[in-house]
């Protein structure tokens, strides 16, 4: 189990002044997941699914690069219409010197035909003005091709948290054929990937700052904090992602798909968190999610399953079209709380 080694913490980028203000919504409460999937829409070999991948690449990776001013048309509504979620979430067993940690969960980036750098860069300095404690990028950080990475490289080099960033990679991410180079990318800009990998995060209680130069002082609190590689695109092994995680210390597991949770669960995690789901992108309001990206209808926000809680994001990006209806980008400021 490894210690992550921290650079230190700088002050992040301000807003850029006059930037429109985040839009802060208050996170529902947990809805009950079921464990009973869709077999029709198996995201690996069912044929719709299949079709609407290879579609979806070709035009991403050949057609819409072509096409300038796409940039310009979703990342104007992204700027507009961002969201912050908002909650706070009850873990057993949370040591206290974590009770009230801030953790801002950033998912389905999708660096791409759609998204300009420079607006990624703005958007990420208003979210860091909420001033999170650790940081979490959940997977598809870009859409179609490896060389969508360095234009964004900046915005992922100015995200700073005291406790880090950490990302873990999506199937869109695997899409590109260049995962190894993207993880390598990553590191570069400062953001540690876990890859079926757990890291230990160390933090004294409040007033405690100085304790550790004190002969016989107490050992910080401890919170493991693991992540496992994309579910189907990816090579994901949650067995060895806690497997060298301390017995007794609290879990959070970063896992692009949500539909880890059941398994985690019986792993002994207390929380993922996950995006993936767009939260269906395109919807009718007051109608169900259209177009599912969860086998198990975890489409957006908070569950409960078997013990362990998810939190699912509709992420900040977009996929197939550059559109989002009744469904505005987001990204989730999650307060772990001590369970009473």
């Amino acid at each position: 189990m490894r210690r992550e080694t921290l650079p230190p913490a700088r002050r992040a980028p301000a807003p850029a002044a006059g930037a429109p203000p985040i839009d802060h919504r208050a996170l529902p409460g947990a809805r009950p997941a079921v464990p009973r999937h869709r077999r029709l829409f198996h995201p690996v070999t069912g044929w719709f699914r299949r079709l609407e991948r290879a579609t979806e690449h070709f035009l991403s990776t050949h057609i819409y690069p072509r096409l300038p001013a796409l940039p310009w048309v979703y990342s104007s509504y992204l700027e507009r219409h961002l969201t912050l979620m908002e909650g706070e979430v009850a873990m057993a067993g949370l040591p206290a010197a974590f009770d009230g940690l801030r953790i801002l969960l950033i998912t389905d980036i999708h660096l791409g035909p759609f998204l300009r750098p420079a607006a990624l860069e703005r958007v990420f300095a208003r979210l860091l003005a909420a001033r999170p404690d650790l940081v979490l990028l959940g997977g598809d950080l870009l859409t179609a091709r490896i060389d969508e990475f360095p234009p964004g490289a900046a915005a992922f080099r100015a995200l700073r948290a005291p406790l880090g960033v950490f990302a873990v990679l999506g199937n869109h991410d695997h899409y590109t054929g260049g995962a190894d180079r993207l993880r390598a990318m990553l590191g570069e800009c400062g953001v540690a990937v876990l890859h079926n990998r757990a890291v230990v995060l160390e933090r004294r209680a409040a007033g405690a700052a100085g304790a550790s130069a004190a002969p016989g002082a107490a050992a910080p609190d401890r919170l493991a904090l693991a992540g496992i590689d994309d579910l189907h695109a990816g090579r994901p092994d949650l067995g060895a992602a806690l497997g060298d995680v301390p017995a007794g210390l609290p879990i959070v597991l970063l896992s692009h798909n949500p539909d880890i949770v059941f398994e985690a669960a019986r792993h002994g995690v207390g929380l993922v968190l996950s995006g993936h789901t767009h939260g269906g992108q395109v919807r009718i309001p007051g109608l169900p999610v259209l177009v599912r990206m969860s086998r198990y209808r975890l489409d957006e926000w908070c569950y409960n399953a078997g013990g362990a809680r998810v939190v699912v994001s509709r992420g900040l990006g977009v996929t197939g079209l550059p559109v989002r209806l009744a469904c505005p980008p987001e990204a989730v400021l999650i307060t772990l709380r001590r369970a009473v």
